[in-house]
């Protein structure tokens, strides 16, 4: 078979189109013939070897390393009988790595079965960050009908999918933070009630004018530096802050105590912790497969590669020319 593989850490440029042979699937696993392959902003990070520094506190990846972490495709084979009935089915499926590949590897726990008409390329799109985004808000925390939320960087993958989720899920404002003006029409155009920049001096008055001086219920966080402390001024009474990322470092310590005065909570997200939860890992799958399947949650498949250019997709995606998912198409 044919896949990405990286024997060092780099740039794109460690990328390699090579040949391999088919993965063996273990008890609990399957084998799929992918037709689609999502790509993430942490396939780049394990690349640059991120993920290997002490400081990452994370764990390490194993060179050489195939990268990705969904596809779609059929199942091939499975590893014991109890997952026969998987074979010749069309899934979709998260993992820890592997999926660069035209045969690939996963978990049967991790995993949703589509059906045949469902668009491979639109699905493949969404398990890693959209699964991320519904552990956000029904997980970590629990988003209520008729509640407020403020999604910052909502113009990104995690962002735009919170945004969607949020208003299938009954909230009432939902206000997304974006840094340029196409940007924040995008935010708007995937149901967000507001659009605003978070890099201008006085955002939280923004928020509070927005929601009539309360601030909101919710904040998903991704920016991290000043913005990560900010958020604490329009953040409301029982307020929770779900920390998702970072984008800016991860700005000054938080004194504890200081989420006291208005009963707020502050928790966390990282999906490969959840894979110890594979039933938490299902649920957001089946949430987003029947989300899309109603046309409820619109997906944005930014371009579509060949395989043999997941370099290229890196390189759009560190650029920030990407304004949705990039998939790679296993055939080319």
């Amino acid at each position: 078979m044919k896949a990405i593989q990286y024997r060092k850490f780099g740039g794109p440029e460690v990328l390699e189109y090579v040949g391999l042979p088919d993965p063996e699937p273990r008890a609990g696993e399957v084998l799929i013939e992918t037709t689609a392959i999502g790509v993430n902003f942490p396939d780049i990070r394990e690349r640059l070897g991120v993920y290997n520094r002490a400081e990452t506190q994370v764990g390490g990846v194993t060179l050489p390393q195939v990268g990705g972490l969904q596809v779609v495709g059929r199942v091939l084979n499975a590893g014991t009988e109890a997952h026969d009935h998987l074979v010749g089915r069309k899934v979709m499926a998260l993992m820890s790595k592997g999926a660069y590949a035209q045969r690939a590897v996963a978990r049967a726990d991790m995993l949703v079965e589509l059906e045949d008409d469902a668009d491979d390329f639109v699905m493949a799109s969404v398990p890693c960050q959209g699964v991320t985004a519904f552990l956000a808000l029904q997980v970590c925390t629990v988003l209520r009908p008729g509640e407020s939320l403020l999604v910052h960087g909502a113009a990104g993958g995690v962002g735009n999918l919170a945004v969607q989720i949020a208003k299938v899920l009954g909230a009432a404002t939902v206000i997304g933070t974006a840094s340029s003006d196409s940007r924040r029409a995008f935010v708007l155009s995937r149901g967000a009630d507001h659009a605003i920049a978070y890099d201008s001096p006085h955002w939280p008055q923004s928020v509070l004018s927005l929601t009539d001086g309360k601030g909101v219920d919710v904040i998903l966080e991704t920016i991290g530096g000043d913005v990560f402390d900010e958020n604490f001024a329009c953040l409301g009474m029982l307020g929770r802050c779900v920390v998702i990322g970072s984008t800016r470092g991860p700005g000054k310590p938080l004194a504890p105590r200081r989420l006291m005065a208005k009963a707020q909570t502050l928790t966390g997200v990282y999906l490969p912790s959840f894979f110890q939860r594979p039933d938490l890992i299902q649920r957001g799958l089946r949430f987003l497969k029947d989300g899309i399947g109603q046309g409820l949650i619109r997906p944005r498949v930014a371009a579509t590669l060949p395989l043999s250019r997941a370099a290229d997709a890196h390189a759009m995606l560190e650029r920030r020319e990407a304004q949705g998912v990039i998939v790679l198409d296993p055939r080319y």
